[in-house]
């Protein structure tokens, strides 16, 4: 039998669900911006995109099956929370800051990541590389900011928050979808993450005072702005599934690269049509910022392997001593003992 490639459907799965993920995200990104700018009411728009995503899920409720009770209760009472609290906050962080802010801001996302572990207790290995790269992207948003036409200190401020939802999501998704995986179809956990977080998105709505506004904002609204909220809440749609899907295929590293990669794209459209800054001082900035986080997302990965290769040469050497008649410290000992 000639050689056949191991893995090439699921290889092909998975590139798919990366360009799907990377196309879902960047017109996350693009069109919620748009969306917020002619309808700025954040929050409302979330609670819309969430309403969306369970109605059209609930077209085909075959497809939302689980295993067991405890399944759904145990994504239920943890996930959606960081789901609403991670939208949430993107969202007022559109409406308050650039996209190029955003973005640029968003490659820090390491430092927060490196806390969290550590609180939680997670193993993480620094080395030289993983600090060259956080300096770079240091360096690389200051340099961004200290160019930026615009500063808001909300915008700012919805950015951390946002990063550091993202980071306690991500974790959590990770955790029931591969250490200690629950039995839910993907469909059921976007109906889970969205239909249980329309409520609490809701009343942040009214917390935030958008209530007062819905009648001018939705009378003003026209076909442009229609159109811009209905692709949001397409892109909220595919990005929920596509997310999802990715985060149980590949590791969280893997993962932050994927992110990266569409980045440029979405800061060169904010120049282009939202007039953010173009200096040569930002467009540095940026690119040092997300070529650092593409660094740190390889820096990481090889730490990250490094324990894992010392482990598989130690067992290969075990074998290959096993294999030759025993461990060799062990047998020479055996002659110093008296007959």
């Amino acid at each position: 039998a000639g050689w056949q490639p191991v893995g090439a459907d699921t290889m092909n799965e998975l590139i798919l669900t990366m360009v799907g993920y990377m196309l879902a995200s960047a017109g996350m990104s693009i069109f919620n911006k748009l969306a917020v700018v002619h309808l700025p009411l954040p929050l409302t728009i979330v609670a819309i995109q969430m309403a969306f995503t369970v109605a059209t899920l609930l077209a085909k409720p075959s497809t939302l099956t689980y295993g067991s009770h405890q399944d759904v209760r145990r994504w239920a009472f943890t996930v959606p929370p960081l789901f609403v609290g991670m939208l949430a906050s993107s969202m007022v962080a559109m409406q308050f800051a650039t996209l190029g802010t955003i973005v640029v801001c968003r490659n820090v996302a390491p430092i927060p990541t490196m806390l969290i572990e550590g609180m939680f207790r997670i193993p993480f290995v620094t080395t030289m590389p993983t600090v060259a790269a956080l300096v770079t992207i240091v360096a690389g948003v200051a340099l961004y900011e200290s160019a930026e036409l615009s500063f808001s200190l909300l915008g700012m401020g919805a950015i951390l928050v946002n990063m550091i939802f993202a980071v306690l999501e991500r974790l959590m998704q990770r955790h029931l979808m591969a250490n200690k995986p629950v039995e839910l179809s993907k469909p059921m956990m976007m109906m889970l993450n969205n239909g249980i977080g329309m409520l609490p998105t809701l009343l942040l709505a009214l917390c935030w005072g958008e209530q007062h506004k819905w009648a001018d904002a939705f009378s003003q609204m026209d076909k442009r702005d229609m159109t811009f909220l209905a692709i949001s809440c397409l892109n909220g749609l595919a990005i929920s599934y596509a997310g999802i899907r990715l985060q149980h295929m590949v590791a969280a590293t893997s993962f932050m690269v994927v992110t990266n990669v569409n980045k440029f794209a979405v800061i060169f459209f904010g120049i282009a049509t939202l007039g953010e800054s173009a200096s040569y001082a930002s467009l540095l900035g940026c690119s040092l910022a997300v070529v650092g986080g593409v660094m740190y997302a390889d820096a990481r990965k090889r730490a990250d392997e490094s324990p894992m290769r010392d482990m598989h040469d130690e067992e290969k050497s075990l074998v290959k001593r096993a294999a030759l008649g025993g461990d060799a410290d062990l047998d020479s000992g055996d002659e110093d003992e008296p007959e």
